[in-house]
């Protein structure tokens, strides 16, 4: 099987009917404008500025992570991992983030999103310590927040404490049971974990949710080719490559359709 891919989605949801503490309204293209419809759950408006903001300003580092995690809100993964690798493209980047979000916790201390922003940035440096503890002060602010659970449990799946990060994305499934990123990061410490089945009746649940989630049906495939399962393996495949036949996922899915129905000959 071709090497096991942790996906990093940054680990919010959508902010509906909680009570938080934000900034102030405003109406134009500022950084200020752009993190106050961010830290109100404005996931349009903060895709709308930020692209036009952006346009003048490719280089923001800031911008691009931002940008990241509002088009994981609305469910737009390949312009995350977009934004996500402009975003943190070296140390140096990582590092003006994180002081972003630091400086956006002391202003907004009472704003669970911006803990959960703090968390993304922290883990990205791999300060995986101080990730756990800005996904707990989310947690303190709103105990059932589910996407501060999966945080956790990021932080143990990159830590390779698949135990722990099956136990913390349980636990968010238990809160918002639709919960799509919470099933496939499940089924990668699952995968991980060496318990197949369960990887791909986790997989599957992501898929029902999302029926155009590519990097799930990618893994998918995979657990059906470790499991020996070629059928269902090329069924898999083939439909990364129908959804997405450009991206590297696609690329890899078709030479992995290729390798199927092509077996190299041993003898």
């Amino acid at each position: 099987m071709r090497k096991l891919q942790i996906f990093t989605f940054l680990v919010l949801i959508l902010f509906i009917g909680c009570v938080a503490a934000v900034p102030p309204e405003t109406s134009d293209l500022s950084m200020q404008a752009i993190e106050s419809a961010f830290l109100k759950g404005k996931w349009d408006e903060v895709i709308n500025s930020g692209e036009k903001r952006l346009a003048g300003e490719t280089n923001n580092v800031v911008l691009h992570f931002i940008l990241s995690m509002a088009y994981y809100m609305k469910g737009q993964y390949g312009l995350l991992a977009k934004h996500r690798s402009l975003a943190t493209k070296d140390e140096e980047s990582i590092n003006i983030i994180t002081t972003w979000c630091q400086n956006l916790t002391n202003r907004f201390p009472n704003n669970y999103y911006s803990y959960l922003l703090l968390g993304s940035a922290y883990r990205d440096g791999d300060k995986l310590e101080e990730a756990i503890k800005s996904y707990e002060k989310a947690l303190e602010l709103k105990p059932d927040f589910t996407d501060a659970y999966i945080g956790i449990g990021n932080v143990y799946l990159e830590s390779l404490d698949m135990e722990n990060a099956i136990y913390y994305y349980k636990k968010a499934l238990y809160i918002d049971p639709r919960h799509v990123i919470a099933y496939f990061n499940l089924g990668v410490a699952y995968g991980y974990n060496g318990q197949i089945d369960e990887a791909i009746a986790s997989c599957k649940k992501a898929i029902e949710l999302n029926p155009r989630f590519v990097e799930a049906y990618s893994y998918l495939g995979d657990l059906y080719l470790e499991k020996g399962d070629k059928d269902e393996a090329l069924k898999t495949y083939e439909k990364v490559t129908e959804l997405d036949p450009k991206s590297e996922l696609g690329i890899q899915a078709a030479e992995a359709i290729d390798s199927i129905k092509n077996p190299l000959d041993t003898n």
